[in-house]
């Protein structure tokens, strides 16, 4: 695994959970990439964002048959991620295991982190016209 600056487009956009783990200052990123090359991954950071990408090779198997359902999507990956608070990148780790990639970086001494969550419960009444 390497870190770059920029990365290429890709063909599709992987799920990511991002979370904030306030007790140890750090944010912690970790993007679905199940069947990806770990030779692709790539992470970098372009200006408040995290970028991570990579590629899902074509499998031989695909090459017979013909598709009932296709719902897994194949080749390049782009995921770009707002980061929500300013981050160390000297001390930024990653891992790759069953499929998922794990993004950790620690958040810099100088960035707020929020404390208070707000959580509303709206009511949405339909009118008719």
């Amino acid at each position: 695994m390497e870190f770059v600056l920029r990365a290429r487009l890709g063909t599709f956009s992987p799920n990511a959970d991002i979370f904030i783990d306030e007790e140890n200052r750090r944010l912690v990123a970790v993007i679905e990439v199940a069947g990806v090359d770990p030779e692709t991954l790539r992470i970098g950071f372009d200006e408040r964002s995290l970028i991570a990408s990579g590629r899902r090779p074509k499998s031989v198997w695909l090459r017979r048959g013909s598709f009932v359902q296709k719902e897994i999507v194949l080749g390049d990956f782009v995921k770009r991620i707002a980061l929500p608070v300013g981050i160390e990148y000297e001390g930024v780790a990653a891992s790759y295991e069953d499929g998922l990639l794990v993004i950790v970086a620690p958040i810099a001494a100088t960035a707020y982190t929020p404390t208070a969550r707000t959580q509303l419960h709206v009511m949405i009444k339909r009118t008719h016209s």
